[in-house]
């Protein structure tokens, strides 16, 4: 009998633990995937050949991302989200235009947006890990 109980309290242990890794927010593992998003598109050098057609698809995946953080997020992060929105939609305005015109100022535009672009969502990594 005694050994029935152990067994129990070892299962209810057991499951108890694997119960607290689930305890994180939908929201922890939806930015995880919108920093390596982020992290791809950064990564572009803007020079290469093709670059435009790489940022408008890595945008894209961006795009889908953030817009899982929004969902998961709500309303707790709207600041950062409202910044990361602002610097996306610089940056999509600046690929489109490198896109319609490869040049040297269009592609020197695009790099000039990435970093403001990209210190937006680690902000917002930041503050949503720090509740993960």
């Amino acid at each position: 009998m005694r050994l029935a109980g152990v067994a129990t309290v070892t299962l209810l242990l057991g499951a108890t633990l694997v119960g607290c890794s689930d305890d994180k927010p939908a929201v922890c593992s939806s930015v995880d995937n919108l920093k390596t998003s982020v992290d791809d598109v950064t990564n572009i050098d803007v020079t290469s050949s093709g670059a435009a057609s790489d940022l408008e698809s890595g945008i894209t995946t961006v795009k889908s991302d953030l817009a899982d953080v929004k969902t998961d997020a709500k309303s707790q992060f709207s600041s950062q989200l409202d910044a990361v929105d602002s610097a996306l939609a610089t940056l999509t305005t600046r690929v489109d235009a490198a896109k319609a015109d490869p040049s040297a100022s269009t592609l020197a535009a695009v790099g000039a947006a990435v970093a403001p672009f990209k210190s937006a969502v680690q902000t917002l990594i930041s503050d949503v890990q720090s509740t993960c």
